[in-house]
């Protein structure tokens, strides 16, 4: 198990999921004993913290009561009677018997420890690298969800202060390597937030100097030194003085280098015949501002060489690359990260280098480090072959302007575009700063100049043209394409034996392999395995650095795997997967080697585990997608294992719901959950039935539970798991039957269970859904002080900014509920670009809706149309079909300018279709069509649409109808469905100008109507 104390009180099992530690005061005391531990703390410390105030006579046993919880929650098969191991009892009081290395906090101090060791000893680079680890620790503020409780106060306070220390001590330690000018925005946020600090004031002015702004770096110690006199009375620490002293006498020890390696120049032959291509890019590199270029083309045709080339000619600017693994094995991030590596200077992964505690906050601060190094070129090789997060990051610096001088060139092979990729390219297509370079053959006249430099017969240029269609790969080799088999085998026949064992090996191992990998995989004398790759260095089919081998060109590669027979490939996979796992190597790698390596079943359940890591690992450096991929490959092994495992096979199925929904992968979650619960079904069992149900019990996919489908499913989905639930799901599961039950019974009877389920809530995170569920059904129909207090309480109970998203987004419907307009339109705005941060489609398409709506309600109707396809666009796994959305917007359109026939040829199954399709047939003179359709839709008080007469464009256009048909019984059934509305917007229309029309046809006096319709349009700056 792992203990997290540094952001919100957790405890993940073994299993990688979170445990459910019960309400805030049992939390509080798992909380106090992690803070204390190894020692103990005692019931007196737990009876104070809980209660500031007097303790009731009880509270021993209520104590004791919450460590028998805890311990059943953390040791699960204990019996009743056995002794506790874990939430043990001490002398006076309790204590958790755990490792240090369970725990993050422990793990902080040990990492922080062992970084000033290293730091004191001269090694700043693994020192930095130790303290950043240290602060990968933090997933938010410390305490998360106590702010409010008086016991932890003071904690907050220390670990508050221990992240800060942390973070001077790695700031120390990057600028003993130089590195102070990626440290300058960080450190002077930091001055501004501690003014009297003095020692992040000397590392601010440290970092100031060693970016060339000396004056800076002294005005910034002057400006410290007047602060502590005239408020303290103090002098400056003689530190602070000695370093400004070495400022001053401008110590070249203040300021060491960090040496970058350049991308080395391809040979001048590589690029024949690419003079206009690579002024394209030499241009994209030399030009201001920021640059993505996009290369294209089939294997072998020159795609590397010639980015390679363009980023050694940039002037001014420093060059570094990031080549993408195939296979799935390589970690989140790759190619970035191997970039940053080599353009930073710091080691480790994405999250660690940026030392970030999300997944926005961490593509920021790869921006500021890129935006830090000074204008850079960045080449990323191989995109086909990158993984969903890196192409997401892509996505993110194209967009950002935090990094004016980056140039990114990328080169994918166009034969090879994957779903991933497709989708990156199509956004970043959009953007004017990106442009593509698709390479084809080199021409008649670059074949023959190759040829005479190589020693061939340039007379022969058209004939090599045709066999090898101008590629450069095939040129080189002197055979065609369809022959590149029989050409590496004849290479291969002239190195040492064992040739073809090395190499297929090596293939196999990844795009780069160490030689003491090598010689581990192979079962060959070391010396015969260093002849051959001698030997292949020396043939041109492998490249060596520092003992790490590299095939000269992945064409090469692809032939060697592509050449062993099944079995074989799978037993040589087998054994990577064990020399890699003694060497602690990345659960990615290791998932991918022993899902390949599978020989025997019972090799696949080391598979899933690896796989499952491999999926955590992902999660925690916030590549949801990657996550996906690697739960879907653990599902399919289940079916190799050499008995059926139902049960892991089901949480499993569940843990990919939860991450595809994460990733915004919202169609793919249906059926998955879908089968999760038949396996739940065939277990019968009522736990794993629950979390199945409850796949879509997220307030964020509630945000959008107009889209859902399949409502009646889901609903008797929800009410089975109810029936055999135990207390711990009843409240989500009744905010869920809520939600999605809202469709098919009466509101009132939907609120009733979103109540009931916030009665019921025995946690925090039970509440929030509770409560989200309720202010979504109130919408529209409660009043303006009911609705104010479930926002208040949704607030109070968030604890991340995708809640405080949700809670936003309620308050902005309320406002816009109102008519306030003017109100909304900035928390509108924040929504928009919070949700651009976030990088979350489904808040970015559901703020771009709600645009569409505004624009639409404001009389905007080709904004409003432009809107709902951009929702679409950014979201297009949201929901039934944001297609639906962008459609309903252009029949509106052309409704009102007067193409209802053009309308009519528009089509969905929704309810709400057909009132739009009954109006349109009115429009277009097919009235006794119209009527027939209305007829039905009205029958028995409009029994068929109980739940859909506030919803969008429904009121608005029955209303319509009721009075083109003068029909006084439709008009009576609805008016009081809508009364509980006025004053207030009614689905897209003025509810008082639905009741207006309504009242004419029961011939009531709808004057006072009329004119609160107009004053209330008035107001928001709607058409009158």
């Amino acid at each position: 198990m792992e203990f997290r104390v540094l952001g919100p009180i957790t405890v993940i099992g073994a299993d990688g999921a979170a445990l459910d530690i019960g309400p805030l005061q049992q939390r509080s005391v798992l909380a106090l004993c992690l803070l204390a531990s190894p020692r103990p703390v005692t019931v007196t410390r737990i009876i104070d913290a809980l209660w500031d105030e007097e303790p009731p006579a009880s509270a021993v046993n209520t104590v004791q009561a919450y460590i028998s919880k805890l311990r059943r929650v953390l040791e699960p098969g204990r019996s009743r009677r056995g002794a506790a191991a874990v939430l043990v009892g001490r002398a006076g009081g309790y204590a958790l018997d755990i490792a240090d290395g369970d725990v993050d906090l422990r793990r902080v101090a040990g990492r922080v420890d062992e970084g000033r060791r290293l730091l004191a000893a001269g090694d700043a680079g693994k020192a930095a690298r130790e303290f950043r680890l240290a602060l990968s620790e933090w997933r938010g503020d410390a305490l998360t969800g106590f702010e409010n409780l008086p016991w932890a106060r003071e904690e907050r306070v220390a670990l508050d202060e221990l992240r800060l220390t942390v973070v001077e001590e790695a700031n120390e330690a990057d600028l003993a390597l130089g590195r102070g000018s990626e440290l300058v925005p960080e450190l002077v946020r930091l001055v501004a937030a501690y003014p009297t600090r003095e020692r992040v004031r000397r590392h601010a002015a440290h970092a100031l100097y060693q970016a060339g702004r000396q004056a800076d770096a002294l005005a910034l110690l002057a400006e410290g030194r007047r602060l502590l006199v005239d408020e303290l009375g103090l002098d400056p620490e003689p530190r602070t003085r000695e370093l400004e002293a070495r400022i001053l006498a401008q110590d070249a020890a203040l300021a060491p280098s960090v040496p970058v390696r350049l991308v080395a120049p391809p040979p001048e032959a590589e690029i024949l015949g690419r003079s206009a291509e690579l002024a394209r890019l030499a241009a994209a590199v030399e030009a201001p501002g920021h640059r993505i270029v996009l290369v294209a083309g089939e294997p072998g045709i020159g795609k590397t060489s010639l980015v390679e080339a363009a980023a050694h000619r940039a002037t001014g600017a420093r060059a570094v690359v990031g080549r993408c693994w195939d296979g799935g094995a390589a970690p989140p991030f790759w190619p970035w990260v191997t970039a940053l590596r080599e353009l930073t200077g710091r080691d480790g992964e994405l999250a660690e280098i940026t030392a970030a505690t999300g997944e926005f906050p961490m593509y920021e601060a790869v921006a500021r480090l890129v935006n830090a190094a000074g204008p850079a070129v960045v080449v990323l090789d191989d995109l086909q072959w990158a993984d969903a997060a890196s192409l997401r990051l892509l996505d993110f610096l194209a967009t950002t302007r935090s990094c004016p001088g980056l140039t990114v060139l990328a080169t994918y092979r166009d034969t090879e575009v994957g779903e991933p990729l497709a989708r990156a390219l199509a956004a970043l297509r959009r953007l004017p700063h990106v442009e593509g370079v698709t390479l084809g053959g080199l021409p008649e006249d670059a074949v023959a100049e190759y040829l005479a430099r190589s020693g061939g017969d340039p007379l022969r240029a058209g004939v090599e043209l045709r066999r090898t269609g101008g590629n450069p790969f095939f040129l080189g080799l002197g055979d065609s394409p369809g022959a590149m088999a029989e050409v590496l085998r004849g290479r291969l026949a002239a190195l040492p034996p064992g040739a073809h064992d090395v190499l297929s090996a090596a293939a196999l191992i990844g795009r780069e392999t160490e030689l003491g990998v090598l010689l581990d995989v192979l079962d060959l004398p070391q010396d015969q395995v260093l002849d051959v790759l001698d030997a292949a260095v020396q043939a041109r089919l492998l490249t060596e650095r520092s003992l790490t081998y590299s095939f000269s060109h992945d064409i090469v590669r692809d032939v060697l795997r592509d050449g062993l027979a099944p079995l074989r490939r799978r037993r040589m996979h087998a054994r990577v997967a064990a020399v890699l796992e003694g060497r602690g190597t990345q659960p990615g790698e290791l998932a991918y080697h022993y899902r390949e390596g599978l020989v025997i079943s019972g090799m696949a359940a080391k598979a899933i585990t690896y796989a499952r890591a491999a999926a955590r690992h992902a999660a925690g450096q916030f590549a949801h997608e990657d996550a996906a991929v690697h739960l879907e490959h653990a599902v399919a092994l289940t079916g190799q294992l050499p008995v059926t495992d139902l049960a892991l096979r089901c949480d499993l199925l569940i843990e990919l719901a939860e991450a595809l929904t994460v990733a915004g992968l919202n169609s793919r979650v249906h059926p998955v959950l879908d089968e999760a619960v038949a396996v739940a079904d065939e277990l019968g069992d009522g736990e794993r039935l629950a979390r199945a149900a409850l796949g879509f019990s997220d307030p964020l996919v509630w945000a959008m539970y107009e889209e859902l489908n399949a409502t009646a499913v889901l609903v008797e989905r929800i009410d089975r798991a109810l029936s055999g639930a135990g207390a711990r799901w009843r409240s989500m599961l009744l905010s869920a039957s809520a939600i999605i039950g809202a469709f098919t019974r009466p509101m009132d009877a939907s609120r009733a269970l979103a109540a009931q389920a916030v009665e019921e809530a025995a946690d925090d995170r039970s509440l929030l859904r509770a409560l989200s569920a309720a202010e979504l059904l109130s919408r529209g129909v409660a009043p303006v002080e009911e609705r104010a207090a479930l926002l208040a309480r949704m607030r109070g109970v968030g604890v991340d900014l995708v809640d405080e998203w949700l809670v936003q987004e309620a308050w902005y419907v309320e406002l816009f509920t109102q008519g306030r307009f003017d109100e909304g339109r900035p928390i509108l705005d924040w929504l928009r670009r919070t949700a651009t941060e976030l990088r979350r489609p489904a808040l970015v398409g559901l703020a771009a809706w709600q645009a569409a709506i505004r624009a639409y309600m404001l009389g905007d109707l080709a904004g409003a149309e432009a809107e709902a396809a951009e929702a679409a666009r950014a979201h297009p796994e949201g929901g039934r079909g944001p297609k639906s959305r962008a459609d309903l917007m252009r029949a509106l359109r052309l409704r009102a300018e007067g193409d209802s026939a053009a309308a009519l040829e528009i089509e969905h199954q929704e309810q709400m279709w057909t009132v739009l399709r009954c109006a349109l047939l009115l429009d277009v003179g097919r009235k006794e069509e119209s009527r027939e359709i209305f007829a039905a839709l009205s029958r028995d008080g409009f029994a068929v649409m109980v739940g859909d007469l506030a919803y969008r464009i429904v009121p608005d256009l029955l209303t319509e109808l009721i009075v083109a048909f003068d029909d006084r019984e439709a008009a009576r059934a609805l008016y009081p469905h809508l009364e509980v509305c006025a004053g207030r917007v009614l689905g897209w229309a003025v509810a008082d100008r639905c009741l207006a029309r309504l009242a004419d046809v029961l011939g009531r006096d709808s004057s006072a109507l009329r004119k609160s319709a107009e004053e209330f349009a008035r107001r928001a700056g709607m058409p009158h």
